[in-house]
């Protein structure tokens, strides 16, 4: 076999120039290797997909489960229930106490219940939380002792880390009617409290609000009882009766507004609330569906202004047209638990220190809590 195949190239060779051989001899080479690297990069004939259809996501688009972050909370208040991040899109666990303090990553304090006593010591690399739903005033303590201690803040403050407001607005827009129930009802306004002396001195101002308009005071300041275990059913008292509902602040604090200036919009929004405090309201509650005692001299003449609606009956309607447009977002309460939880599972991204955290506290550029100036 060898010799016809030596005999047959002898012919070739002797009767084909040599120039075409060697051409013939380069455009096989080029075939093979061109067929060997489509067959690398995977390039299909003609009428086949001209890429490689690779369906597993790249490794960076792969979102892996988040292992679980341990947060403890220091000095737990009892309406906290451990249970905040449960259902969390960022997984996080919370634990309470003192006792394994020390090896703990993340830890949040209550920061109105912090005693002026020296602060435990801070282990290398933990986070520290200052927590708190309450004003300056009432603060235990000036957090003096606590400086060069905290990373983040999660207060009702607008400055804060972590913003937790007591509630929020949604806008809603619905088919409704805004409510005509105002007309019909029989008394004028009511103030619901429990604490009779505060730093805002709300009782003096209502004291001033009753010589020129009839208010029902319920509660341990006043002679109507409604028990505060029944909110629903003193919040149906305030629907069925009366028109107006006293929501004023023990503290006159930047930002501080608590839940009872949200209250009627939920529970009686045909009751027209009257905000007293030191907040800009209009970032927290829809245009025009309030009364603001900023915009009175004094409380006398808040309660005047108040019986002549009252007596003419037909300039309240924009007070209510915002339930058209709004409504209380049922799920800020968690929501903002779970906006905590996710900036700890990024807490490399929001490295920071409270140098002087009682400065904060005291915002002493805005001055966080004023002295009334209504009380004439």
């Amino acid at each position: 076999m060898s010799r016809h195949m030596a005999y047959f190239t002898d012919l070739v060779t002797s009767q084909v120039p040599r120039y075409i051989v060697l051409g013939t001899a380069l455009i096989a080479v080029c075939i093979v290797m061109m067929y060997s690297l489509a067959t690398l990069i995977e390039v299909q004939p003609i009428g086949w997909p001209r890429y490689h259809m690779n369906l597993d996501p790249p490794p960076f688009l792969v979102k892996s489960n988040p292992e679980i972050s341990h947060v403890l909370y220091y000095n737990q208040p009892e309406w906290v229930s451990g249970k905040e991040f449960d259902g969390c899109q960022y997984p996080c666990k919370m634990t309470s106490g003192s006792a394994n303090f020390s090896f703990a990553k993340f830890v949040i304090f209550h920061g109105p219940r912090l005693n002026s006593k020296k602060p435990p010591k801070k282990s290398s690399g933990q986070v520290w939380i200052m927590h708190g739903m309450e004003s300056p005033p009432h603060y235990w303590s000036d957090l003096s002792q606590w400086n060069h201690l905290f990373n983040w803040t999660f207060t009702y403050r607008r400055d804060s880390d972590v913003f937790s407001p007591c509630s929020v607005f949604q806008h809603t827009p619905r088919d409704i009617t805004p409510s005509v129930e105002w007309k019909t009802k029989d008394r004028s306004s009511a103030w619901m409290v429990s604490h009779c002396r505060t730093p805002g001195k709300r009782e003096q101002y209502v004291k001033g609000l009753r010589k020129s308009i009839d208010v029902h005071v319920y509660g341990g300041c006043g002679t109507y009882r409604c028990a505060r275990s029944k909110e629903k059913s003193c919040m149906e008292i305030l629907r069925k009766h009366y028109r107006y509902y006293l929501a004023f602040e023990n503290s006159l604090c930047v930002d501080y507004v608590t839940e009872k200036g949200f209250k009627t919009y939920s529970f009686s929004p045909s009751t027209i609330p009257v905000m007293r405090g030191g907040s800009n309201y209009s970032l927290f509650f829809p245009p025009g569906s309030y009364i603001d005692t900023k915009d009175f001299e004094t409380a006398f003449t808040l309660g005047k202004a108040i019986s002549m609606n009252e007596s003419v009956m037909d300039n309240t309607s924009d007070l209510f047209s915002w339930r058209k447009y709004y409504a209380i977002d049922p799920n800020i309460v968690h929501d903002k638990w779970c906006n905590l939880c996710e900036r700890i599972h990024h807490a490399e991204s929001y490295k920071r220190l409270y140098s002087n955290v009682k400065s904060w506290l005291n915002d002493n550029v805005r001055s966080a809590c004023k002295s009334p100036r209504d009380l004439k």
